[in-house]
Order: C-alpha cells, then structure tokens, then sequence
C-alpha cells in the first residue's frame, strides 16, 4: 500500500502583496490511502457509503412502453437546453471563472463548452450568501481583484465578508462573449459598513446594479433580491423579530431606489422572494400578494431550497439518506410541494427558478452527494421539475469544503499537474442538456412507468409536440445484472439509439461515463470529456425497441434522426498556462485551443461520436479502456516528501 503523511491545512494571515512570494508546507492534495481516516478537504474524500438494499419484491424487469404521438401530450411548458445550471458561490468566482477578462478559467470554459454543444448557452447564477455581505471597490491592495474577510455577521457556514472589484464582472461578461452564457447576479441586501442586526438596508448597495447592467448587457438573465431572507436572522444579518413584512417592505424599498436611479435602465428584471427554509412560501403568495405587489418589476420567481437541512452535522444520517434519495418519489415530492406556487407564477407570466439547490444544504452528505447516486438524483429532479413547469435549475457548487460540487479547481496549495476535479452532477448536468436540446420546444413528462414503480422512472421528451428522446434510470444497485430491466419502446422505426450513464454502483466516486466518456478522477480533468464517444444502435423488430437499462444507470434513447446530435462541433480552450496567482490554469479568452483536446474542425474530422450496435456491456468495457490520458499540461516545480507537497 502506498502511504502518504497528511497534516492539517495551515491558516496563514498574509497581506496580498506579500502571499505570491510565500513558501509554505501543505498536506499532498490526492486523496492517497493512509491507513487512517481521511484528513484533506471534503471535494476530496473518497470515504464511500453502502448502497441502498435492493426491494425485496423486484419491480417487473420487462415492460412496455408506447410513446404519445397526438401532438398533445401531457407535459411541462417549454424549456431550453439551459434548463439545469450552476449556482456558483460568490466567493469562489475568482477560483473557478478567472480574475478578470484576460484570464479565464479554461477548465470552466472548457466544461461551459461541453453543455453548451448539447443545449445551447448555459444559464449561471453567481451568488449565494457571500452575495450579501459582498461590497464593490475601485481596487483591492497587491492588485487582487476579489478578497475575503473575516468580519461582520456570520451563520452556520462561516460566510465570508466580500470586497471585490468590477475585473471579476468583466470576467463573468468575457464568458459570455465567448460561449454566450446568461447570468444571475445578486443585489447585496447589507448595510455599507458591515452592521450586523441592521433592520434595513440603508441606503441601498446599487453600485453592483449601476456597473453590471452597462457591462453584462444581452447576458444579464435577471438579479436576485433577497438570498434566503428566512435566514438573516439566524446569519445574524438583522436583529431578531425580523419578519416576512419586514422584508416585503425593505424590497420595495430597494425597487423604489432603483426606480428613481437615473444610472440604472432596466427596472424589472428583479427575482425573489428567495425563500428557502423557515418562511412558508405560499403564505407569501397567497397571503401576502407577493407576486401582485411585485408583478411591475419582477421577471422571475425564485426559489431557493434543499432536500435537506445539513447544517447541524449528525442531524441526519447519511445512510439513509442515500436509501431515501434513491426513489423516484423523493424527486416528485420536491416538485409536489411547490406546485399551487408554480401554478399561480405561470399564470403571472413569471418563470419559476429554483435559483439554488443540492443534495442537502451546508455541503451536502458524504458519500451520497459526491457519489454516482447524486447523478441519478440531479437528473430525476431535474427532470421532474421540468414536467412540473419550473423554468431553471441551479446546482450549487460550494468549494473545496462541499461534497456536492458539479466541478471544482484544485486548493490554493496545488499546481500543475493537478487540475479539477469533476463531480457526479456534473455529468447529470451535460446529459441534461442533451436531453432538452437546442430547439427550445422541449416539453418533459414523467410517464409514471413500469406501474408508477420508484425504482424504474421515465420520461418522454417532446420537440414540437412529438416525442425526440426518452430517458430511463434504474435505481437498482446490483453488477451481477440481476436487477437491468428492458423497455419495449413501441416504434415503426427500424431502429433507434441509446447513450448510457454508468458507473459500476449507486456508491461509486470513480470511473463514471456519459456516452463512454469521462471527466475522469480527482485532480485530472481539464473541462473535457476523455475517450470516445459511444452511441449504441438498437434494432427494432415487429414494430418494438427494447432497451436495455443496466443497475444502475441513466438511459437515453433518441427516437429519431433529428433528434440525435452527434455532439463533436464545440470549442474547447487550452489549458497549458499557469498563473502564479493560485497555481491554477488560466487562459487568454481570446486564444482558441488546440493543444490539449481539439478545435471544432479537427474532432469533426476524426468523428468523435460513433453509432454502434450489439452488447452495450462489452462496448462500454471498451470505451472505458480506451480512454486518453489527461492532456499535457506545463509542469511546476514538484517536492514530494512522504505526501508533503511544496508550494511556491
């Protein structure tokens, strides 16, 4: 066994001027087997539940399904391909997205690049709780564009206080121009100086507001206004007492401010309320006339809300989280529980955004979140809210802290060549926008198949009133195959096409593939998918497809020619930059790559999706030991000592 030494990350109080030039000892950054309980971040912590048991009774293992070919079905309104998104944590915007214009994240671009082929521009949100107590500034001391402190109120998270310069709105508007990505950004509800237990903003921070509108233009998707007001008090961001009505006036008062602020256009492009977890939101909606008071200036309806509350550690037991989580209608009683507020905002005209959410609230639970459970979950609900006429969905990603993140880039400590680390959702999140496609006519229905059964779900796709795609999931972990059931698709076609999430089990952390393709492990990935993209042709006879849906899996099935997309014409963007700022990658936005994966013309040309017919086990077994290594990046100085990594 290879042994590693860890020791605990040092804290070190440095002034921005002086940190680039620091050398200091860190904990090696892999997370290496010790013999001894695992001690780096949690983004990294291979420590694995069980899966859930397996039902006592199997649900049938062979059924039929007739998609409805009326032109009316059943299903949501239409959505876009943009549908499920990323809410990134305000704090984290530097680390993942870039410092400013001229140096962008290329493993973020890289990722954006890969949905954005499937489902056309992504929709971000770049917020969350640092958004209200973060301050804009002129400019930062040693040139820093963001800094985090540790004053003011705080809450269960620890939320830093934020000062940051316009450089990191420039560099949310440079990946827009890019890859034409559309954001949410927040209006900071906290006093100027700090104050805790304030009752009101006042006067309003609407610096943001003034600067982001001229710079973001056509991308600025809508501002928040309001990030969990049920929560301020217990964040000690107002004083005990304070109420729904106390809120409800002081975003009047901000939307009075920003009507009579010569220096702001657009008026109404404001979401709320953002409730997420004490207040009850339809008592806001029904009582309190929340959407009629506000009808003049909001653009959307925001919602913020978890499964679960994880902010109390030992609360809630992993494990049967992980047992809960598992079934079809966990994702239906999420949707269930908001729908008389989805009713009346889609009668408002006003889109229902459920702005933030994860596996479970402060970071989420080891070993379900960061597990391949997480991506049948991410997709199940995403797909439910979409059938339950939700507009958008932002999975939240919270640093190196948090077990649930879509992606994140390495520690401070860590430099080539270790780059990001891909997690779970993030491979619910491609497949999503894969599913919906670019036509923006995508209507989804659960087909509450198999007898309603929790453990096998399924949805049809509509483009156009027709059904395009199917998706199945089996929640059943069993490798021997015991547990794979087969869809008999009624079709005239003679044949269809199928691409396979895998991973081995529900509790695997390694070694998941979409289509045969992977962002690989920890620290490995530069935003692209490695290995070659596998679709599989399935033959249809006497006017039925069957489908096979392996234990566990996500299924997707494309019912015609035009609803297949080969997905080999995207951008990608170099990775073989250093900066000394964090030791992480950067990129000039304006340098397309070809250094490490391929421009759009040369992954055409060596057509990195393929049809193929027969057995999907051994195709997949295939693909999986064809899988390129990570590309070539620049390589800084590396010590190791027993585990100890050096960092400059």
């Amino acid at each position: 066994m290879l042994l590693s030494l860890f020791i605990p990350l040092v804290a070190l109080t440095l002034g921005p001027s002086t940190a680039r030039g620091a050398v200091s000892v860190y904990e090696y950054p892999v997370p290496l087997p010790t013999g001894g309980p695992y001690r780096g971040w949690q983004a990294y912590d291979p420590t694995p539940l069980q899966d859930p048991p397996l039902p006592a009774t199997p649900p049938p293992l062979d059924f039929t399904i007739t998609p409805d070919t009326s032109g009316n079905p059943q299903a949501g309104l239409p959505v876009k391909g943009s549908f499920l998104g990323i809410s990134i944590e305000m704090s984290l915007a530097e680390a993942v997205i870039g410092p400013n214009a001229s140096y962008l994240r290329p493993q973020f671009l890289n990722l954006m690049s890969t949905v954005a082929e499937r489902g056309g521009p992504p929709v971000l949100r770049c917020g969350g709780n640092t958004q209200e107590k973060a301050q804009l500034v002129e400019s930062l001391p040693g040139g820093n564009v963001l800094q985090k402190i540790a004053i003011g109120p705080t809450g269960y998270t620890n939320t830093p206080t934020l000062m940051y310069t316009l450089d990191i709105i420039k560099a949310i508007r440079a990946t827009s121009d890019l890859l034409g990505i559309q954001w949410f950004l927040g209006i900071p509800m906290n006093q100027s100086e700090f104050e805790a237990h304030a009752l009101q903003t006042n006067p309003p921070r609407l610096e943001i507001v003034e600067a982001a509108e001229e710079l973001m233009g056509e991308y600025l998707w809508g501002w928040q206004l309001g990030n969990e007001p049920d929560l301020y008090f217990n964040h000690n961001y107002r004083p005990d007492g304070y109420t729904v009505e106390n809120y409800m006036d002081e975003f009047e008062t901000i939307v009075n401010a920003i009507a009579a602020n010569p220096n702001i256009k657009q008026k109404s492009n404001i979401g709320g309320p953002g409730v997420c977890c004490l207040w009850h939101l339809p008592d806001l909606i029904f009582n309190l006339n929340y959407i009629p008071r506000f009808d003049h200036v909001l653009n959307s309806l925001i919602i913020q809300h978890y499964p679960y509350d994880n902010c109390i550690k030992g609360q809630h037991d992993a494990q049967e989280m992980m047992n809960e989580y598992m079934q079809h209608p966990f994702a239906v009683a999420f949707g269930t529980h908001y729908a008389d507020v989805v009713r009346v905002a889609v009668a408002a005209n006003k889109p229902v955004v459920l702005l933030e959410t994860n596996t479970a609230s402060c970071n989420g639970f080891l070993g379900l979140s960061d597990a391949f459970a997480a991506s049948l979950w991410a997709m199940d609900l995403s797909l439910q809210l979409a059938a339950t006429n939700f507009s958008n969905v932002m999975l939240h990603l919270g640093g190196q802290a948090a077990y649930y993140n879509p992606f994140m880039s390495p520690p401070h400590n860590a430099t080539a060549p270790f780059q990001w680390t891909v997690g779970p959702v993030m491979y619910s999140i491609v497949a999503m926008a894969e599913a919906l496609g670019k036509t923006g006519t995508a209507r989804v229905a659960d087909l509450k198949a198999n007898g309603d059964n929790p453990y096998t779900p399924a949805y049809t796709i509509y483009e156009n009133n027709q059904p395009a795609r199917m998706v199945f999931l089996n929640y059943m972990s069993d490798p021997t195959g015991a547990h794979d059931y087969t869809v008999r698709i009624v079709s005239s076609s003679p044949s269809i096409r199928a691409r396979y999430m895998l991973a081995e089990r529900l509790n695997s952390k390694q070694n998941i593939t979409w289509a045969g393709q992977t962002f690989g492990g920890y620290f490995e990935s530069d935003g692209l998918l490695k290995g070659e993209h596998v679709t599989e042709t399935i033959d249809c006879a006497g006017g039925s497809c069957p489908v096979r849906v392996p234990g566990p899996s996500i299924v997707m099935v494309f019912l015609t020619d035009s609803a297949y997309a080969p997905n080999d014409d995207m951008t990608t963007f170099a990775s073989s930059h250093t900066t000394k700022m964090h030791n992480t990658a950067a990129v000039d936005p304006g340098a397309w790559a070809t250094s490490n994966g391929l421009s759009a013309e040369q992954r055409a040309k060596m057509k990195k999706a393929s049809t193929s017919s027969g057995r999907w086990a051994e195709e997949h077994a295939n693909a999986a030991s064809a899988i390129r290594p990570i590309a070539t990046v620049v390589l800084a100085t590396l010590t190791t000592l027993v585990g100890y990594y050096i960092a400059a």
